[in-house]
């Protein structure tokens, strides 16, 4: 038998780090079982979908790596048949028209409420044939009143529920629109779908969905609740909680290869080993490894894992990504000739990509300014002595590297004995950075290189010379 799994998102909102664990662990074994993975757009909450919703769904999954099979199949193109297997349900006494108002469904829960018993709809219009014209109607799948449901978990074992603890629900609204549980079941069956892999929030879900199932003949997939995943308070991730959003984590600077790494350790794992990349997921990934505790988002995990891809990953890889950063940040490249340089050596100290462009345009002149608020913030116009000594003996060096910039910072130490080292310092970074950079400084003025050392120094001698309260 082929593998053919399925992400399923409903596009009612940002694609959040747990449908992306659902996509790939169904990505993962379909692709280890040489199987199909398929793409389901369910779109018919016509109130909440939003087509910008979906451009999301088909840009994150592009983006991680993880490509589907086949044409995308969307449920609202499919309403004829979900309307014809209802029909074909309600003529073969497997389902029925409810017409109970609002009013009344309402007094029925109330009374459930007082009596202190869960909500089940009193199965008022089963098995009655009312002949009403115009009167607007749901239409209720017919659950057996006897026996139970039963399936094997991969992960939840044994599930064994009563029929008699079922509803009656809803598989067509009135507004003529069939619902979740329903396009589900005949969705999976028409796609061939095997294996069924989502967060165990669908169990209640996965109970109805089989009864279905048995009623219509259709074969039962395998299915596999994965464990909830909690935000730091131990709350239900949300599509509406903007932090776990997986465009929010990429906006951050977080590397494809470390979203997929940290969302495949989210309840699966193999032995004590942390670092997967994709090929070894595909390799190592296992179902029955899968446990059924909750799992609480680590951000800081996220960030070790990415700092770890930041330094690791190819140069060529590691540009194309930056490339989206230097465009949101509207740098020219070509203003910075040794970006190469600049970009391995900050990917070797920080721990996003976002950072490492804002640190690169540390390096484009265009981006130097010297206002009058950032001289006199700083009292510079105290510093033209030490600003002339350094113009002087960096236009001196011959061979441009680490040592001879020391020799130059520490003969400044010599010199201006008054100024404590560490003063010296922050004031030949403000000269030419313009701000307070924290790394090393021998490093950066290496990357900077002699010319633009040169110009950047002469530039803030020419703005100190014209400052009016020098």
């Amino acid at each position: 038998m082929s593998v053919i799994t399925r992400f399923a998102p409903s596009p009612t909102g940002y694609i959040h780090i747990g449908n992306i664990r659902t996509a790939l662990f169904s990505w993962l074994y379909a692709r280890k079982n040489k199987g199909k993975f398929l793409l389901r757009i369910e779109d018919t909450d016509l109130s909440r979908f939003k087509h910008i919703y979906v451009e999301n769904i088909f840009f994150i999954l592009k983006h991680l790596g993880l490509n589907w099979d086949e044409d995308v199949f969307f449920q609202s193109h499919r309403l004829n048949l979900y309307i014809k297997i209802i029909n074909f349900m309600l003529n073969n006494n497997m389902a029925y028209k409810c017409y109970c108002t609002y009013e009344r469904l309402n007094h029925v829960r109330n009374l459930n409420i007082k009596r202190k018993n869960n909500y089940f709809y009193d199965k008022f219009c089963r098995n009655k044939n009312f002949n009403y014209i115009n009167k607007s109607y749901v239409i209720r799948f017919k659950n057996p009143s006897k026996g139970y449901v039963s399936f094997c978990d991969i992960v939840y074992k044994e599930i064994k529920v009563l029929n008699t603890e079922l509803d009656d629900f809803i598989i067509l609204r009135s507004n003529g629109l069939p619902t979740y549980n329903f396009c589900s079941v005949v969705d999976d069956n028409n796609m061939g779908v095997t294996h069924i892999i989502r967060g165990d929030d669908h169990l209640s879900n996965t109970i109805k969905q089989i009864n279905i199932f048995n009623c219509l003949n259709y074969k039962i997939p395998v299915y596999v609740h994965l464990p909830m995943i909690l935000n730091s308070d131990k709350k239900k991730l949300s599509k509406r909680d903007n932090l776990f959003h997986v465009k929010n984590y990429l906006d951050q600077g977080i590397v494809p290869e470390a979203i997929l790494n940290y969302v495949v350790r989210l309840g699966w794992s193999s032995g004590n080993r942390e670092i997967f990349s994709l090929n070894d997921m595909k390799y190592l990934f296992n179902l029955f490894k899968i446990n059924k505790s909750p799992c609480i988002i680590n951000y800081n995990k996220l960030i070790w894992i990415n700092k770890y891809y930041v330094s690791n990953l190819k140069y060529e890889k590691l540009f194309n990504y930056l490339k989206y950063f230097f465009k949101i940040k509207n740098v020219d490249i070509n203003n910075i000739s040794n970006i190469s340089e600049i970009i391995s050596f900050f990917s070797q100290r920080l721990s996003n990509l976002k950072d490492i462009v804002e640190n690169c345009m540390l390096f484009d002149n265009d981006r130097v300014l010297y206002e009058d608020s950032f001289l006199l913030k700083y009292k510079l116009f105290n510093y033209v002595n030490v600003l002339h000594y350094f113009i002087k003996k960096f236009s001196k060096i011959i061979y441009w590297d680490l040592l001879n910039i020391n020799k130059v910072i520490y003969s400044s130490l010599i010199k201006f004995t008054y100024l404590e080292t560490k003063n010296i310092y922050m004031i030949l970074r403000l000269f030419l950075f313009g701000k307070k950079v924290f790394f090393n400084l021998n490093i950066i003025i290496f990357l900077l290189k002699k010319d633009n050392v040169l110009f950047r120094l002469k530039l803030i001698k020419k703005k100190l010379n014209n400052y009016k309260y020098y």
